[in-house]
């Protein structure tokens, strides 16, 4: 099926395009309708549709502006622009944004179904092209962002001199132009790096912004601003559409990098920086100062701190080993020891009280928790579930259900770990451990999924207003339901609405 999004702030016209042509038989589906080229452009990006209709006059963002924008986030996109006057100024127009197809508002449905059947065999035949030349070409273009990416992350890297990259940089045309910059390090949580990297290349598109990953998964994000840098105004506005794909609090930022050749300093304090923050958890992001200094604790002081737990281990007295795990929680809080090399000793702590206590635990499975827990807090006390003797077992199915439970039926609070794992009498730890192995989810996945689930309901069979649903299922902020519905849902409240409503479908 051939997607497509109508984007037009006259609803009659969307309703009128979608309901008096018969877009399944000719293999078409509407996927989306956006009032506006800003809403249509976050729903382009989230939906990737094959044909985008636009209005060519909009508020917000014109039709043609849209079309611009897509040509740079989904060049594969074909844009048909819809325009109320067939001036020339108009043609001339959609034809420097490399539109599709330009169509009369007033044209009647056999001249709009035309013009989606020729971007259709278009894109029939853009995907069915052969020959060597072609399919190179094809390759190399898809894979421009991705040679950029490699080319900056040596650079980063101190893989490569300043001069060999800005040669390179100038010949594939990359948007440094300076002379001040700003650097936003993430790590990030999303199965569709494209997704994500739309996301924060959309959100940060006033600054010319350069996203990309590096090797080992983290995000870095190049901003073109002047010497003022990024405001908290700006980050507070973004980030809120940015949280669901973020890691935790695991986002730093430096302003003011003077020139190209202090960025490789700049990532190396931003990447000690990011491993730092994990243990600022009453922040959400964390500005870094070009002067700012990260100290390093040796290994062998982490070492003499494991030791001490493992000998209250080895004594098997319960309050010696919590009282142990508690002393070394606060050395590494203490020293800001970085979240890599903390998860490093829990992994050899866990291994070896195992042994101790001569359990069978999946170790590789349990690493694996311990590296998605986001806090501290969640890594100390899953330390203290593992350090007891593991009395809850017999009770994982009978607790857990009860867990899940009482997650459905205060899912509208603010909700804790710690809040479900007391109510149902079991260890915050225990929990944290079975319940990604129970559900698939983390536990802060599992609560959206739910609060999405009973907002979705509350849309489609009540008259609510979207921010008193937000509230309803849990949400103190408006953005963040609103981010989270978008993310889990594909698209926003109010296209959801439209596109299930039984009314509209009678």
């Amino acid at each position: 099926m051939i997607k497509i999004l109508l984007v037009d702030d006259e609803a009659f016209i969307r309703q009128g395009i979608r309901y008096t042509i018969p877009w399944e038989k000719h293999g078409m589906e509407i996927v989306g309708e956006a009032a506006n080229g800003e809403d249509g452009l976050k729903l382009a990006i989230q939906l990737s549709p094959d044909i985008v209709f636009a209005d060519i006059q909009m508020p917000i963002m014109s039709g043609i502006e849209l079309a611009r924008k897509l040509n740079e986030y989904l060049p594969r996109t074909k844009v048909i622009i819809l325009s109320a006057y067939g001036n020339t100024e108009n043609f001339t127009r959609a034809i420097e944004v490399k539109v599709s197809s330009f169509v009369l508002k007033n044209a009647d449905s056999g001249k709009i179904l035309e013009a989606a059947l020729r971007a259709k065999d278009a894109i029939a035949e853009e995907n069915a092209a052969f020959g060597r030349q072609a399919l190179m070409q094809t390759i190399y273009k898809e894979n421009q962002h991705l040679i950029k990416s490699a080319l900056f992350a040596k650079f980063l890297k101190n893989e490569i001199p300043l001069i060999t990259f800005q040669k390179k940089a100038e010949k594939l045309d990359m948007p440094l132009p300076g002379p001040c910059y700003s650097v936003l390090l993430s790590r990030c949580v999303a199965h569709d790096d494209w997704l994500v990297y739309n996301h924060f290349a959309q959100a940060f598109q006033e600054f010319e912004p350069f996203v990309f990953f590096m090797d080992d998964g983290k995000l870095v994000t190049v901003l073109n601003v002047g010497a003022q840098g990024v405001s908290e105004e700006v980050m507070d506005k973004t980030l809120a559409n940015l949280k669901p794909y973020i890691f935790g609090n695991s986002m730093v930022l430096m302003n003011r990098i003077e020139s190209l050749e202090k960025l490789s300093c700049a990532y190396a304090l931003l990447d000690g920086a990011l491993d730092a923050c994990f243990w600022n958890t009453e922040r959400e992001y964390t500005e870094v100062a070009p002067t700012d200094m990260f100290s390093s604790v040796g290994l062998s002081e982490i070492r003499n701190s494991e030791s001490k737990v493992i000998s209250a281990v080895l004594s098997k007295n319960a309050a010696h080993i919590e009282s142990a795990i508690q002393d070394y929680a606060e050395f590494m809080r203490q020293n800001a020891v970085s979240r890599s090399r903390f998860l490093e000793s829990v992994n050899r702590i866990i291994v070896l009280m195992e042994a101790v206590m001569e359990r069978h635990n999946d170790a590789r499975k349990t690493a694996e928790i311990v590296a998605e827990t986001e806090t501290p807090e969640e890594v100390i006390e899953l330390l203290l579930s593992l350090a007891k003797p593991n009395m809850e077992t017999d009770y994982k199915n009978v607790q857990f259900a009860a867990a899940l439970d009482y997650i459905s039926q205060n899912y509208n609070k603010d909700l804790k770990l710690t809040d479900v794992a007391k109510a149902v009498y079991i260890s915050t730890g225990y929990l944290s451990r079975i319940f990604k192995s129970e559900t698939g989810y983390s536990f802060k996945e599992w609560v959206n999924r739910i609060r999405i689930e009973k907002a979705k309901e509350l849309i489609l069979n009540s008259d609510l207003k979207y921010y008193e649903i937000a509230e309803l299922v849990g949400y103190k902020d408006y953005k963040y339901f609103s981010a989270y519905f978008n993310k889990l849902c594909g698209v926003s409240a109010k296209e959801y609405k439209v596109l299930n409503s039984p009314m509209l479908h009678r």
